[in-house]
């Protein structure tokens, strides 16, 4: 378990940007108890009384938001809604629609007519909102059973099931967007302490997955009314303000002050699960800003591919380098994608100028935007071979992670072994090539 400080929870609140003081005021111009209908929204049928006037929400008008691997992200105040462009090293926010005259958070995609949702706040009510894939919105109405309250994490899950968490008293509320009520209501004493307070949350393997400021991952079991810590995994003193699941399972957490981080879970299920932080992306500041995020995957997939090439043998002393290949090898076009190599200790002061890679430790961590059908990456690595008393091999395996689902992972690895002879010995130099999927001592 993690515990923060003081200090850093009342630190906390300022950069949500806005404070349950909101509740019971006016926020953004808009006057307690009306919510009229802004630019950018679908207007209410005709008939309605204000803000609870609602089209059918089973059928809604609209386009839905794309599902070929986007990630969404809202924040500010006006709130406005983004998406990620994945980049080599980066992430960029592209707008979507116009900002919004009131504040939201807690957004999920439903996988039941894919439109994106979120809970208001700020206007003393909570409102059910929801915006189509142009970022267009509409204000569906409060929410039957729901206790006012600020809402910050939300996510769906594979049923279209839409949860959400009350800010500081540990209670999840299961709620029926087709009907607008709250059909479960679950407490968990444990999320309600401020330092364990819990910023967003998405849906994995049955379980809603969230962080803690101190970089601890939070697995919560809404079935049985329980949640495990697991602490360390990411660095602490910045919220975490967007979760969401890649197509391929692994998590990602926007952090406030500027970095996507991407986390691959093993034994998910398990009670003990193992996480690897494979790769920090860039990301624009979004300190002192309203943030969340959700993805939608539905529709992605891309069977992405490793080659790595490396040198057959070398003296103690000589130059290596390794190439290492990405590409796709499906029907369409990947929408992203992480890389790591665990370099072998042999080889010293290993360095790359590729772009989107760098190395930590001897860690060799990439990322890469989206790549076409067909289309590569060559990423280049480069050292000096380790003093050796005898001829040493020295294996070596990258390892590729897509964003999006892939069906053949036998070919996520590309493995290269180089012998080290010490530097009195003679021996030939030559290159060799292991395709993807082989595998061999040190190979993931």
């Amino acid at each position: 378990m993690s515990r923060g400080t003081n200090g850093a929870v009342r630190g906390k609140r300022q950069r949500r940007g806005v404070a349950l003081l909101s509740a019971i005021g006016v926020v953004a111009g808009l006057a307690v108890g009306t919510l009229a209908t802004p630019v950018g929204a679908v207007a209410a049928p005709a008939g309605s009384k204000g803000s609870a006037a609602v089209s059918d929400p089973k059928q809604p008008d609209g386009t839905p938001v794309a599902c070929d691997g986007k990630i969404y992200l809202s924040k500010g105040d006006p709130d406005q809604l983004y998406t990620v462009e994945r980049k080599p090293g980066k992430v960029a926010f592209e707008e979507l629609g116009s900002a919004t005259p009131f504040l939201y958070n807690a957004i999920g995609v439903n996988p039941h007519d894919r439109f994106l949702y979120g809970a208001t706040f700020g206007d003393g009510t909570n409102q059910l909102v929801r915006f189509d894939g142009n970022g267009d919105y509409e204000l569906l109405g409060g929410i039957a059973g729901l206790t006012p309250a600020l809402y910050i994490s939300g996510t769906f899950d594979d049923e279209g099931n839409y949860y959400v968490l009350a800010d500081n008293t540990g209670v999840i509320f299961q709620i029926d967007v087709a009907k607008r009520e709250v059909v479960r209501q679950i407490s968990i004493p444990p999320l309600a302490a401020p330092e364990l307070d819990v910023f967003d949350i998405a849906f994995r393997d049955g379980f809603l997955w969230g962080s803690t400021e101190a970089g601890a991952i939070t697995r919560i079991d809404v079935d049985n009314a329980r949640v495990d810590f697991f602490p360390g995994v990411l660095p602490g003193g910045s919220d975490f303000g967007g979760v969401f699941v890649y197509g391929n399972g692994d998590l990602g957490f926007f952090r406030n002050a500027g970095e996507l981080i991407r986390v691959h879970v093993k034994n998910a299920t398990g009670s003990n699960p193992k996480f690897t932080v494979l790769s920090r992306q860039d990301a624009p500041e979004q300190q002192l800003t309203n943030v969340d995020a959700t993805a939608c995957f539905f529709d992605s997939s891309a069977d992405l591919s490793v080659h790595k090439r490396g040198p057959k043998v070398v003296k103690a002393g000589d130059d290596i380098t390794y190439d290492i290949t990405v590409k796709n090898d499906h029907k369409g076009a990947s929408s992203g994608w992480s890389l790591v190599d665990d370099l072998p200790a042999k080889v010293l002061d290993p360095a790359t100028d590729t772009d989107g890679c760098e190395i930590s430790n001897g860690l060799l961590s990439c990322t890469g935007g989206p790549l076409r059908e067909g289309g590569r990456v060559k990423i280049t690595v480069t050292g000096t071979a380790g003093e050796v008393t005898k001829p040493t091999a020295v294996p070596n395996t990258a390892t590729v992670f897509g964003d999006d689902e892939d069906p053949h992972k036998k070919n996520n690895t590309g493995f290269a072994s180089t012998k080290i002879k010490p530097a009195g010995a003679d021996g030939e130099e030559g290159r060799k090539e292991h395709g993807p999927g082989r595998g061999g001592p040190g190979g993931r």
